[in-house]
């Protein structure tokens, strides 16, 4: 801290150092900047297959997707509200069960997040993607 005279007494100055402080805001504004541009750009990510896929039997409410967006609850194929509406018919009548949900790997990915959304808002406990073994490779 620096000291000034003041007939024959020494005081502490009133005045702050602002370089230091600017330079720490500057620093900051720019890891800022650095952290905001990849929060808004997304990731390509490939979803994997999978080498082990295990069935529980259990299977007793089962929603498909096709690829051209179709929707099928347990074999029948049905509408988005014939869908909502047997779903809960179904949910009242089995309330342990889970929802399982089969997609076309050409699916649109809106369709099935429809369905999850639709398994949620009805109450669904365990919402599942079952997923199929890949075939092995020597």
């Amino acid at each position: 801290m620096a000291f000034r005279r003041v007939r024959y007494r020494s005081e502490a100055m009133a005045d702050v150092n602002m370089t230091n402080m600017i330079d720490i805001v500057m620093v900051l504004l720019i890891v800022f900047i650095l952290v905001s541009n990849f929060v808004q750009t997304s990731l390509t990510i490939k979803i994997p297959k999978v080498r082990y896929a295990e069935t529980t039997g259990k299977e007793k409410i089962i929603a498909e997707v096709n690829a051209a967006g179709d929707f099928l609850l347990n074999g029948n194929k049905v509408t988005e509200d014939e869908l909502i509406s047997n779903l809960q018919t179904l949910h009242e009548q089995n309330p342990d069960e889970g929802l399982f949900i089969r997609a076309d790997e050409q699916a649109a990915w809106g369709d099935v997040a429809a369905v999850l959304s639709i398994g949620k808002e009805l109450g669904f406990q365990d919402v599942n993607l079952p997923a199929r073994m890949a075939p092995k490779t020597p």
